[in-house]
């Protein structure tokens, strides 16, 4: 080969690149299914705040709060930081980060 005394062919792969799927939203899941129409705009609207916080830092939206707690929250329509005590998913380290976010975004 090295000589030239021998010929090589090589081969051209072909695949093909995937396509592009848009994202579509989903269907609330089953933490959601319970709650009344006014809990539902809230729990919309905290999983696109949640949705941004964890866009900023790089991390996945579950690390941030997970569904349930949301929906937690959104049923639970919090107006001040006392009422966010005793949620699930909300130790005093998350209420620090992110309590008045959280409660902002309920009243709104």
């Amino acid at each position: 080969m090295l000589k030239g005394e021998v010929s090589v062919q090589l081969r051209e792969s072909v695949s093909q690149k995937p396509k592009k799927s848009s994202r579509k939203p989903k269907a609330p899941g089953p933490a959601a299914a319970n709650l009344s129409q006014e809990a539902m705009v809230r729990y919309i609207n905290l999983k696109a705040w949640r949705a941004e916080v964890a866009k900023e830092h790089n991390l996945p939206a579950y690390v941030i709060f997970h569904d349930a707690t949301l929906a937690a929250i959104a049923a639970a329509s919090p107006q001040n930081p006392e009422d966010l005590h005793g949620i699930s998913g909300l130790g005093a380290k998350k209420l620090e980060a992110y309590g008045q976010d959280v409660l902002r975004i309920c009243k709104a």
